[in-house]
């Protein structure tokens, strides 16, 4: 007799996760702006009576309810993805009111009420990030990702592409000790051989068409005009770092919260503008990477520690800044993406063209 085997327990990361989390992250934000926008906008009205008071972050629970429900009642991949949608649509109507739960006063204009938000859309960021990161080769996690995959064929929607991908998992559960792990695999993959010549190519479902559609956008321009934009980007920026130092010390109608925040903002920004420096000189010498790598280090910085203070002091006017440093920085991630992948990835290497 086959001697029992000690049951394993540990987590495995689910297929796609980073897909999940991103759409969970991008519920979340969006819901936010729109909210405050929306309530801004209208005057913020209420629904409710003179007794009776409805929130919206009940909506924001009722939401997070059934989101919760999805993948525990129905097994369709699906379920999934309205799942983390409404996920974080909930949590985005649910955190937007954070002020009246820490406040005796039920206060939603709560000063540090929007910094909590953005400390909170941050942290997802990090979790989302870390499950960027590549796997370890783990045959039984890739087995969980075979078994994944193969909902596709129950929904007549296995394409090539989706079939290549179980393949390639599956020659990694292929390779475990043990026995049973690595007789499935062999009998799937030799199902996966069997049917592929049967399969249909693959078509990019509807997100990923925009996708396409804005890359082939960002890429029409070329890598010269690219280029010309983010020495553009960092030099505007360097200025408006400067420009910004020196009115904290000169200017006169600064508002007086600011005034008591004036050295952490201004040291801020110095290390902001610091990294700009370095990334502009490295970038307009051709050092792409490096230059990169300093640019993007400048924009970081500024969104999560500059960002998070002035979402205390300037409230959900901090909004408009944020959105543009999160575009400028998009526009180098997508450099970097599109132009360097293939190059050496050693920092500071030249370029030519």
């Amino acid at each position: 007799m086959r001697q029992k085997q000690k049951r394993i327990r540990s987590a495995v990361r689910r297929d796609q996760a980073e897909s999940y989390l991103l759409t969970s992250l991008v519920g979340f934000a969006a819901t936010v702006i729109i909210t405050r926008v929306f309530l801004e906008l209208s005057g913020y009205p209420q629904i409710g009576n003179d007794v009776l008071h409805i929130a919206h972050a009940l909506w924001g629970g009722l939401l997070l309810f059934v989101a919760a429900l999805l993948p525990l009642a129905l097994a369709n991949r699906w379920a999934i993805w309205a799942s983390a949608l409404l996920g974080g649509v909930g949590i985005g109507l649910f955190i937007d009111e954070v002020g009246k739960f820490i406040t005796q006063a039920n206060d939603y204009f709560f000063a540090p009420s929007l910094s909590i938000v953005y400390a909170f859309f941050l942290l997802t960021v990090l979790i989302y990030l870390a499950f960027r990161r590549p796997q370890r080769r783990d045959p039984r996690a890739a087995m969980y990702r075979v078994l994944e995959g193969l909902k596709d064929v129950l929904d007549g929607d296995l394409d090539v592409d989706e079939a290549a991908r179980i393949e390639v998992q599956l020659a990694i559960a292929k390779q475990s000790d043990r026995s049973e792990i690595a007789s499935l695999a062999n009998a799937i993959g030799d199902y996966v051989q069997a049917e592929k010549q049967h399969l249909p190519a693959a078509e990019p479902g509807f997100w990923q068409r925009i996708v396409n559609w804005a890359e082939a956008l960002g890429r029409r321009p070329g890598r010269r005009v690219h280029r010309a934009l983010i020495a553009g980007l960092l030099i505007l920026w360097l200025a408006f770092v400067i420009g910004y130092i020196v009115t904290m010390f000169v200017g006169t109608n600064i508002d007086s919260q600011i005034v008591q925040w004036r050295v952490p903002l201004v040291v801020i920004q110095g290390v902001v503008g610091g990294l700009m420096i370095v990334g502009a000189i490295a970038w307009l010498s051709k050092k792409e990477n490096l230059g990169l790598a300093f640019g993007i280090a400048g924009f970081l910085l500024s969104l999560v520690a500059l960002q998070l203070l002035y979402f205390y002091l300037s409230q959900f006017a901090a909004i408009t800044a944020t959105l543009l440093q999160l575009a400028f920085l998009q526009v180098l991630l997508a450099y970097r993406r599109w132009y360097l992948s293939d190059d050496t990835g050693v920092v500071g290497s030249r370029v030519n063209d």
